[in-house]
């Protein structure tokens, strides 16, 4: 049975895919191929109607030690870490490679995913929600108090651009004079 995995318009959930391929196969399949003519690997076992190469990434995850997939998708990707923690055996059980759709790897196309092997749908993350007290602010310019208007006060003008200015008036000046005279001679 295939998973079928629900992309809404403007969704923003990450999604991980293991890749039962590695080395030169698994970038073989990856890669859009630069003829559309054979269809692109990736997309074509998705399932995918749209697919954005430039929001896809492909790596081995070996790749990731020391941080680990988990930390990747929290850290690296902003993806909600209660979500993560809850599939982080299963995220850290993945061998070989591994694909991760970003959110705008779809735009704004909603579309229904039927991944067929090599590819298998590991999990996917909402984005980490900042976390917001909602709490009135309490200071006098919330409170309206302090309005009016701002006093407008002239830019400060420094000495020696008035001296230039004066200059640049005095050369025009000598300029015209000379032109009307007809010259230095």
């Amino acid at each position: 049975m295939t998973d079928r995995i629900e992309i809404p318009a403007g969704g923003d959930n990450i999604h991980v895919f293991g890749l039962d391929l590695t080395g030169p196969e698994a970038e073989a399949f990856v890669a859009r191929p630069a003829n559309t003519g054979g269809g692109w690997p990736l997309k074509v076992r998705l399932g995918a109607s749209s697919l954005d190469p430039a929001h896809v990434e492909h790596f081995p995850v070996s790749d990731l030690a020391g941080v680990g997939l988990p930390g990747y998708l929290t850290e690296g990707l902003g993806a909600d870490a209660a979500a993560v923690e809850a599939e982080r055996d299963r995220l850290e059980a993945l061998r070989g490679d591994v694909v991760i759709l970003r959110p705008s790897a779809f735009g704004d196309t909603a579309q229904s995913l039927t991944p067929e092997p090599p590819l298998h749908h590991v999990g996917s993350f909402p984005p980490a929600r900042p976390v917001t007290t909602m709490e009135r602010i309490r200071t006098p310019a919330a409170e309206g108090a302090g309005q009016g208007t701002i006093p407008m006060t002239p830019p400060p003008t420094s000495r020696a651009l008035k001296w230039l200015a004066a200059l640049a008036a005095f050369v025009i000046v000598v300029g015209i004079l000379v032109l009307a005279t007809g010259g230095f001679s």
